[in-house]
């Protein structure tokens, strides 16, 4: 199949001492068919939950050394849904599971069961879930085309400013899409790409969820989990979640399913015992330890936790501290609530004016989402009818 190419036609060679697949040396239009589309159908007659897409976006196989496993992202099953199911469980439910190439239902493969289901699990409960913490679904398979090349896993961890590769099926391109990209950051069990090609930094990859990501030897190290825009720069944000929860599921593991702590926890337990100026340096050197991300989710923020957070120290009459509080979170996340409520905090320590003059900056912006704009409007106005 004619595949799409973004970036260098060839590959190098060794790195990491380990051993290249052959087909990498080859140029990629000359590799294997790797990338798959899932194909989803369970006996209540549920498929997709967007009745406009004709498939549930990517997948790919796993040789293990002893088995040749099927995979594909977990947050899939929140678009190939059963909609009487509100946990991590499909295997009774499903009357069919199918991953093939784009266009080529030929060459499937034919799902058996899906080996990390879990009804403790919800595939939805609040900003804390846990799906995009493990977004890997492991499957056993009953039949395979051989002209589907497995990938094999790598066991080091990935680096910042190596050099990897998607290979997935974006709805919007009409064949796989294989890109060349580079490790801009890690940070404990996921790790941030930036493609490379024209376009590729603004592009929105939609469907191409579940697609493997490897490396210069042709490798899996980790899953396409989804991509953001990153409010200040405009560039899209491509996070990876890397193979820690695959391997734990590969070795049977116990407890699975665990999230990480809300770090408004830490942030709660940190301001019981500091005033903000004391506890705001101790905390950004916190979320910036690779370590930090294992034990809290520093990833997906519960925003709404962390203002509560910060209501707490008005309540607790630290008005001023909360000036500073939503101050830094204005600075360093890409949250239009923080600045919410640094303006109603401004006006409760007498800084109206400030108020005023920040929210009018922030509207005028050209690239300002309308919903953040309307939101941020109604709150200008507001302050400014006070008296």
């Amino acid at each position: 199949m004619k595949r799409l190419f973004l970036g260098l036609l060839a590959l190098p060679g060794l790195c990491f001492a380990q051993t290249a697949e052959t087909w990498m040396q080859k140029p990629v239009q000359a590799w294997p068919q790797i990338a798959l589309v899932n194909d989803v159908l369970y006996k209540n007659g549920d498929k997709y939950e967007d009745p406009t897409i004709t498939y549930g976006a990517s997948g790919f196989l796993l040789d293990t050394g002893k088995d040749t496993l099927a995979v594909s992202a977990k947050h899939i099953l929140w678009v190939a849904r059963n909609k009487a199911s509100k946990q991590v469980v499909i295997n009774e439910q499903l009357k069919s599971w199918k991953m093939y190439p784009k266009h080529n239902p030929a060459d499937s493969v034919v799902i058996d069961r899906l080996l990390n289901e879990d009804p403790t699990e919800k595939l939805w409960d609040g900003p804390d879930n846990g799906v995009l913490q493990r977004d890997w679904i492991v499957f056993s398979t009953k039949s395979i085309s051989p002209n589907i090349q497995p990938l094999k896993l790598r066991e080091k961890p990935v680096s910042a400013g190596e050099s990897v590769y998607l290979t997935g099926n974006p709805y919007r391109f009409k064949q796989t899409l294989t890109a060349k990209g580079q490790v801009v950051k890690t940070e404990g069990p996921v790790f941030y790409v930036e493609f490379q090609g024209v376009g590729m930094d603004t592009v929105f990859l939609g469907g191409a969820s579940g697609s493997p990501i490897i490396d210069a030897n042709g490798k899996l190290i980790g899953i396409y989990s989804n991509g953001r825009t990153d409010g200040k720069t405009g560039k899209r944000v491509n996070v990876i979640s890397s193979t820690d929860y695959l391997k734990k599921v590969l070795a049977g593991t116990q407890p699975l399913n665990v999230n990480r702590k809300p770090v408004s926890e830490y942030l709660d337990s940190l301001l019981h015992r500091e005033t903000v100026q004391k506890a705001l340096p101790v905390f950004d050197r916190f979320r910036k330890t690779e370590s930090s991300f294992y034990q809290y989710e520093l990833t997906y923020l519960n925003h709404d936790a962390i203002l509560k957070t910060g209501e707490k120290l008005i309540g607790e009459n630290r008005k001023e501290e909360a000036v500073l509080y939503f101050d830094y979170f204005v600075k360093n996340f890409d949250y239009h609530g923080y600045l919410m409520s640094l303006a109603k905090t401004w006006v409760l320590v007498n800084r109206k004016p400030e108020a005023i003059k920040r929210l009018e900056t922030e509207v005028k912006k050209p690239d300002i989402d309308p919903y953040v704009k309307d939101e941020l409007e109604k709150l200008l106005a507001d302050i400014v009818r006070r008296e």
